[in-house]
């Protein structure tokens, strides 16, 4: 079997609105990646707070993104995807400019976690709307490669961005790299503004009511995929703040090589997501996404092996491999499982589920690891272990969801036979 792209039929199986956010997907992310790689490194190591307290300064600031994820979700059903887009990279390309100040002026450690919360909030408010917009535009059955495609664009940007700025922070300071993470946000900026639509579904219009988020909430089969994701997330987190910590204290690898350690990641999610995203389309949405616990699984338990230079390297692979089917089965399950006329506030209920577990993550990473002192094996099989619980959360699942939400390749054939 050939693993080849028939690039005439991708590029017009998909609304030219996917291409555009495909591309600002990798300008997006590369900003992004190119200073926030190294953010546990810098609290950790510049400022000299613990791991825990480098966690709980990401349990606030990500809470804080959390509420406004669902807040920004809702929004964009009342408003507009388009409108809600554009003011949060207008305020997010404002606090990366704060942040670099911040950095600049050696401000006091909370003033500069207020700075962090700020650009979480303006995050928050536009990250899942493009998947949203994807939802809007795609057919059902295309949406595990649509899906897929974004994260191909994402990790371009993750192939680029933390190499970059790994090999910057050999000749300039931390803080000059959230300038031009600020240039690639307007970049952003400007192609929401000028090349995207907005892709509301023409309904009677809906007012904000944040009280819709019990309505949400009642869906029992969306809450309790809500929660496994939102349990998943807190081992999966530790790839960007222990697996960063481990990989310079432990393994002693240097800024540039851990940003060659992202960048493995991005280039094999660019050279084989699309692939992937075919297989997965063939199989139950809960298959895979156990079948991605389980590799996960194997994939952090490596690190408990060695700190020899080459194991941060083969575990990155296998946990990239495992991003790779979780990535898009999620995003399809979350986009099957949502009513069109809600469709902005059930995606940013599932972002402030999943924002719960980024936040709770760092913190949970940095008692773990303050806790297990030098044992290394043992803070990596624990979170392997509750990877291992995924799988069984994910077959439970299966259960509950409908076939509509489970099978992405069948749908459109349930419906007709239904």
């Amino acid at each position: 079997m050939t693993i080849s792209l028939d690039i005439g039929g991708f590029t017009s199986r998909f609304d030219r609105q996917v291409w555009g956010l495909f591309g600002a997907s990798i300008i997006g992310v590369l900003g992004t990646s190119l200073v926030m790689t190294f953010m546990s490194i810098y609290m950790y190591e510049s400022l000299g707070m613990s791991m825990t307290q480098v966690g709980l300064a990401d349990f606030i600031t990500t809470i804080v993104g959390a509420g406004a994820a669902y807040l920004g979700g809702a929004a964009c059903d009342a408003y507009g995807r388009k409108k809600l887009l554009i003011i949060g990279l207008t305020l997010q390309i404002i606090s990366y400019l704060l942040i670099s100040i911040c950095i600049d002026t050696h401000v006091a450690i909370p003033l500069f976690i207020l700075a962090l919360a700020f650009n979480s909030f303006n995050g928050g408010l536009y990250r899942t709307i493009p998947d949203v917009m994807i939802a809007d535009v795609v057919k059902p059955s295309d949406l595990v490669e649509a899906y897929g495609l974004i994260r191909i664009g994402s990790n371009m940007g993750w192939v680029i961005g933390p190499v970059l700025g790994g090999a910057f922070l050999m000749f300039t300071s931390y803080g000059n790299l959230f300038y031009i993470t600020a240039l690639t946000t307007l970049t952003y900026l400007l192609i929401a503004a000028f090349l995207l639509r907005d892709t509301r579904p023409k309904l009677q219009p809906e007012r904000l009511r944040l009280k819709d988020i019990a309505v949400v909430a009642g869906d029992r089969p969306f809450l309790a995929f809500c929660l496994l994701m939102l349990f998943m997330i807190i081992p999966y987190q530790q790839m960007y703040t222990l697996f960063t910590v481990y990989s310079s204290a432990y393994v002693g690898l240097s800024s540039f090589w851990i940003g060659v350690l992202y960048a493995l990641s991005g280039l094999m999610v660019a050279l084989f997501q699309y692939r992937v995203s075919s297989e997965v389309n063939k199989y139950k949405m809960t298959s895979a996404l156990a079948f991605s616990a389980a590799v996960f699984a194997i994939g952090f338990f490596m690190l408990s092996l060695s700190t020899a230079f080459i194991v941060p390297f083969i575990g990155m692979a296998i946990i990239t491999f495992a991003e790779m089917i979780w990535s898009p089965a999620s995003s399809t399950m979350q986009a099957n499982l949502s009513p069109e006329s809600m469709r902005g506030r059930y995606f940013g209920f599932n972002g402030l589920t999943g924002n719960i577990g980024w936040a709770v993550g760092p913190l949970f990473g940095g008692i773990l690891k303050d806790s297990m002192g030098g044992n290394v094996p043992m803070m990596w099989a624990i979170i392997g272990s509750m990877f291992i619980l995924c799988v069984v959360g994910f077959m439970g699942l299966d259960r509950v969801v409908s076939k509509r939400a489970n099978m992405a390749n069948k749908i459109e054939k349930i419906g007709a036979e239904g």
